[in-house]
């Protein structure tokens, strides 16, 4: 299932995330979609396909220092054949 992530953290954390980010690698079993850093700061968005324990494992080293809202999520135009069945 694809999962959408809006990750925010305090301006204050912005050192410790950027030092984490630098040697963090994605969990086995998840596959990153795209990725993208907001340019004004302390916001990164991300896609991933993977399964609730993937989602777990994604957040589980982040959580003291980002706040996650996530989504599920479809592909563009896939809900549309959802819709006619």
């Amino acid at each position: 299932m694809y999962f959408m992530n809006i990750c925010t953290w305090a301006p204050e954390d912005e050192k410790e995330v950027s030092k984490r980010r630098a040697k963090w690698k994605w969990p086995k079993g998840v596959k990153v979609i795209f990725e993208f850093l907001d340019l004004q700061g302390c916001r990164y968005f991300n896609v991933v396909d993977t399964d609730s324990r993937g989602l777990i494992a994604s957040r589980a080293e982040w959580i003291d220092v980002m706040v996650f809202e996530t989504f599920p999520v479809l592909p563009f135009g896939e809900s549309k054949g959802l819709l006619q069945k």
